[in-house]
């Protein structure tokens, strides 16, 4: 068994994936000047899974808060989330529906298989998101909110 304080996550991590803006400025609306970091996904990388803390910076593009890129799952396997710092909402779209969920510090969030997610930080402090996936689901970034 191995014990980890969730602050550890990003100096345990295996991989570590940083998002800018130009790497989705098609998501959104307005188009600025410079490069400004939106997101970075700390990954500990298990046999059957892997484990990440998902932090995104405070911050808007026009009206629109800084947010993750937005995913779903080649297969119907499902995801599960747990906020542990900051302010923010996960956006689930499941058949052409969109729930919105304001997150609460400490619950568990269960994000069902084949449904599209994307986190958001409406806070004026980063957002830390705990998440827990099997390696085996794939992604789909095309797809769209």
């Amino acid at each position: 068994m191995i014990e980890v304080d969730y602050k550890n996550l990003k100096r345990l991590c295996d991989k570590k994936i940083v998002r800018k803006y130009a790497d989705m400025k098609e998501r959104f609306l307005l188009e600025v000047k410079g490069n400004p970091l939106l997101y970075t996904v700390y990954i500990k990388d298990f046999e059957t899974f892997e484990t990440g803390l998902t932090v995104i910076e405070s911050g808007k593009i026009g009206k629109e808060y800084f947010m993750t890129k937005g995913h779903r799952h080649k297969k119907p396997i499902e995801e599960v989330y747990m906020l542990i710092e900051g302010k923010g909402e996960l956006l689930i779209k499941e058949k052409n529906k969109i729930r919105k969920i304001n997150m609460k510090k400490g619950k568990v969030y269960f994000i069902p298989g084949k449904s599209g997610h994307r986190l958001i930080n409406t806070g004026k402090n980063r957002l830390e998101v705990f998440t827990i996936y099997s390696k085996n689901g794939g992604y789909d970034y095309g797809f769209e909110f």
